[in-house]
């Protein structure tokens, strides 16, 4: 062993298909925002708009080796699959009231997830074969997954001008 009985690297094994996309690669990411005032209303509506590509992964494999312990393989080089992409539309109505003196009080509407996305943003694993067990049942199934549409009310003070 290595320092602090680090191995990573011994095993030719480790640096297999060891190329590839990182953890958090997204190509793709685009936000859009804006605001308007609602004519003769006093309120204003917020909206934004963010699109992700999905986080990449790969297949992997646990293998036992005959020094009774378990190595990880890669499969596949890092990000030859990804996650489902998410578009996440968030909106805000708000109301600005005047507290005289004091600032102003603004009253807030909130709407998250508008569009109720609901892809996963991670696996329950991403080991395809173990030595016990020749296809693995959770590969590749989600287990996190983006919240559902909520609505949230607030009231925020302003002190001051």
């Amino acid at each position: 062993p290595g320092p602090a009985g680090l191995t990573f690297g011994r095993d030719p094994n480790d640096l297999t298909n060891a190329r590839g996309r990182l953890p958090n690669d997204r190509p793709h990411m685009l936000r859009l925002m804006s605001s308007i005032d609602l004519p003769r209303t006093g309120f204003v509506l917020a909206a934004n708009l963010q699109h992700f590509s999905g986080k990449p992964w790969a297949a992997t494999a646990q293998v036992v080796l005959p020094q009774n312990r378990t190595q990880r393989i890669e499969l596949e080089p890092r990000g030859t699959r990804r996650l489902p992409s998410q578009t996440l539309l968030d909106m805000r109505l708000s109301r600005p009231i005047s507290a005289g003196g004091m600032g102003r009080i603004d009253l807030l509407l909130d709407v998250l997830n508008v569009l109720n996305e609901s892809a996963n943003e991670s696996i329950v694993s991403d080991t395809l074969v173990t030595e016990s067990v020749r296809v693995n049942p959770t590969f590749g199934q989600g287990n996190a997954f983006v919240d559902p549409r909520r609505v949230m009310l607030g009231i925020r003070l302003n002190l001051g001008r």
